[in-house]
């Protein structure tokens, strides 16, 4: 278990969530390609938020939410939506990929950034937990990582069947399913058929923050993939850079 972090009182006073201001992780915002899900590839702007509503195992941010973590008390920034539309617009793409953490305990204020930036393809990471707002309904890509088993979350706070539903419902939506093991595919085939979920946007993502793991989960689910007619996708950004923040 790691060791727990003791915040200075400073520190817990600047956690805390400021009226019109968005959280932002450490990684704020950078300028990389879409390392994963339907996009895979596209030059995009990541604006990396802090918080999360779930603690999974393998989670690779968890700077965003670990309070065991010194990152998660020392590196939140609180910017102004015109600080990130600042901060966004300095690149040349006009992809915008927002993800945590779990970008929609800020939905809200995501609303009022976009009402800023018109023009913009935009995507959100979302757990599929949180419904979100009919304003961002109408406009975003949802790249939901329903979580199985596999994370060590609770199934009473990792599943959300009718967000899932919801979620369904909108044109751009894929769910992508981070897999270990051919095991891993009973709790999948429920959830999909649970919740009605088409399956010509499934994705299978092979877990894993190098390389080898991503290949040797990969190898052991791909023909299960093959079977059920999904997709099987890397993790482009670990294949081109290994495990690096801001990438």
């Amino acid at each position: 278990m790691a060791e727990k972090y003791t915040p200075t009182p400073l520190e817990a006073q600047r956690i805390k969530m400021q009226p019109d201001m968005l959280k932002v992780s450490g990684d704020g915002v950078f300028f990389s390609i879409q390392g994963e899900g339907r996009s895979l590839g596209l030059p995009s702007v990541f604006l990396r938020l802090h918080f999360c509503n779930l603690r999974c195992s393998w989670c690779d941010t968890k700077y965003t939410w670990d309070k065991n973590s010194p990152e998660f008390w020392q590196e939140s920034q609180d910017w102004t939506i015109d600080r990130a539309k600042a901060e966004i617009t300095r690149f040349p793409a006009r992809r915008l990929i927002v993800t945590g953490g779990e970008p929609l305990l800020q939905q809200r204020k995501i609303v009022n950034l976009l009402q800023q930036m018109p023009d913009w393809e935009v995507e959100i990471e979302t757990s599929g937990t949180i419904a979100p707002l009919p304003e961002l309904q109408e406009r975003v890509q949802f790249n939901v990582s329903p979580k199985l088993d596999n994370s060590g979350n609770p199934r009473v706070v990792r599943l959300k069947p009718q967000v899932l539903r919801a979620l369904n419902e909108l044109p751009l939506t894929s769910f992508k399913f981070v897999v270990q093991d051919p095991s891993d595919f009973a709790e999948i085939h429920r959830i999909v058929q649970d919740c009605g979920l088409d399956q010509s946007k499934i994705i299978i993502m092979p877990e894993g923050s190098t390389q080898e793991d991503i290949r040797r989960h990969g190898l052991m689910v791909v023909e299960d993939v093959k079977l059920q007619g999904w997709r099987l996708m890397p993790r482009l950004h670990i294949d081109l850079w290994g495990h690096q923040r801001g990438i």
